[in-house]
């Protein structure tokens, strides 16, 4: 042996005992087929038809049209490893490890065939983890098409071309303690959708090549828009690019409308009261599919006001290495140039998020309204709220005589014991408050009469009461209808 000269054998893995190692890569159901989509959309499919079945047997295939794979390329994808992540890739190619295919598959089962159809001809190809097992090696089954369910070859047939990946011998999505499998099935069936619909909204609204749907069962997924882009009461804030190593990022905030002020139908684009809690953040995307669904990535910290702040990220596929983009694609973090512009963007969304909050429901012309409660700021930034004893009906009630004389005490009592709690806890929620039902014009001219009559032996504080009605609370609800009240009164 020459000097220097490295001694060295060849050790490869284990083939079953690293197949079960990357059964626990972590990912969920959703996330699973979520990869495989992402399959489909780089091979130019305009249909994904996933399906759930608990007979005869569990059964979940996801199928597409798209271009198909002929024998030689089926092959190279079912290889661990197939690609190399390093390689350049196009906007429409959402893969980068070469794993997703069959890490997210074999997470959820023990035996994951696709069968394919290009150019005419069938091309299936199957992984089974206790054949391998019995095998000690990397054992990749070859059978022909007649192993594969007929439903499933009647729909790449009637296709004309395509990709079906089947899973089989599902240990991971039916163990659940001898649940009844069906049940299991239909729970699945439902968060895959919500979560598919998400995920790749901008696909489903033909943001990104034109038209493309995904069905769960039959039934199309719902159209999802988490930004409300375009609703009459958000705010789409000024996008801004950012070029990084040739490529550009571009960075669009919004500010959502306040949910009580959401229609159903609009809350559930929105993605549903929940979603509305919880999914405050930065949204980003990798060649428009969704990545990250929210989340500060600790350049902000959360609190309740900053709800309706939601900040979409667009990063291209090539930059994945930055953003340190996991098998999954489930997590990325922002890369360290990029940091200092979101903060500042950030700064911007945030503070309209809390004006939002802050000014819910006030007059235009808050600096000038006369409310029934106003706030007392305390130490330490803690808050309470009094009844304004300026306000011309507290001021009426107070110059009548009453047989105890204790007015003051009752809006202390008022006050001692307004549940700030239980409002504060509600509206946490995002849960809609409903306020009580408005005086009727005929109610609101009443309760003015009788105000104006109670300063009658003093004129100019009547005819500025009769000037400032349409700033008072509750004439201040409907400051045109508080005006012409208010010409009555002068005549």
């Amino acid at each position: 042996m020459e000097v220097g000269q490295s001694i060295g054998i060849e050790l490869p893995p284990v083939a079953p005992m690293l197949m079960q190692s990357l059964r626990s890569v972590g990912y969920t159901t959703s996330a699973a087929l979520a990869d495989l989509i992402d399959n489909s959309i780089a091979a130019g499919a305009q249909t994904v038809a996933i399906l759930f079945t608990s007979m005869p047997e569990p059964l979940v295939a996801v199928v597409d049209n798209g271009a198909g794979m002929d024998e030689a390329t089926l092959v190279s994808a079912m290889r661990f490893g197939s690609r190399d992540p390093r390689a350049e890739r196009t906007g429409a190619d959402l893969g980068r490890f070469g794993l997703g295919l069959k890490t997210a598959s074999l997470s959820q089962c023990r035996r994951l065939t696709v069968a394919s159809l290009c150019n005419g001809g069938f091309a299936v190809a199957v992984w089974d983890l206790d054949e391998c097992e019995r095998r000690g090696t990397w054992w990749l089954i070859r059978p022909d098409s007649s192993t594969v369910p007929p439903e499933v070859l009647d729909l790449l047939t009637a296709q004309g071309r395509g990709t079906a990946v089947l899973w089989q011998h599902l240990d991971r999505l039916t163990a659940t303690g001898g649940a009844d499998p069906r049940r299991v099935m239909d729970s699945s069936m439902y968060d895959v959708a919500n979560h598919l619909a998400m995920v790749f909204h901008r696909f489903l609204a033909g943001e990104e090549f034109g038209v493309f749907d995904i069905s769960v069962n039959g039934r199309p997924l719902p159209r999802l828009d988490p930004f409300l882009e375009g609703h009459a009461r958000g705010q789409t804030l000024h996008s801004e690019s950012f070029e990084v190593e040739g490529h550009k990022i571009i960075v669009s905030p919004f500010v959502l409308p306040f949910p009580s002020r959401l229609k159903p139908a609009e809350l559930d684009r929105a993605g549903g009261r929940e979603g509305l809690k919880t999914g405050h953040g930065f949204y980003v995307y990798r060649g428009g599919r969704l990545v990250v669904p929210g989340g500060w990535f600790r350049i902000v910290p959360a609190d309740e006001l900053i709800r309706l702040a939601r900040v979409r990220v667009d990063v291209p596929v090539q930059l994945d290495h930055l953003w340190k983009l996991d098998i999954r694609k489930t997590v990325a973090e922002p890369p360290a140039a990029l940091r200092p512009h979101l903060k500042r963007i950030v700064g911007n969304v945030t503070i309209r998020s809390r004006r939002v909050y802050t000014h819910k429901g006030t007059p235009q012309h808050d600096a000038d309204r006369i409310p029934l409660w106003i706030r007392q700021d305390l130490r330490d930034g803690a808050a309470t709220w009094r009844v304004n004893r300026e306000h011309p009906a507290v001021v009426a009630v107070t110059r009548i005589e009453c047989r105890d004389g204790n007015i003051e005490g009752l809006l202390r009592l008022l006050e001692e014991f307004l549940p700030l709690h239980d409002i504060h806890l509600h509206i946490s929620n995002d849960l809609p408050v409903a306020e009580c039902t408005r005086m009727s014009d005929d109610e609101l001219e009443t309760l003015a009469r009788r105000l104006v009559d109670t300063f009658r032996d003093q004129p100019e504080a009547m005819r500025r009461l009769i000037e400032r009605l349409p700033l008072t609370d509750p004439f201040s609800r409907d400051p045109e209808g508080a005006r012409r009240i208010a010409e009555r009164l002068r005549a």
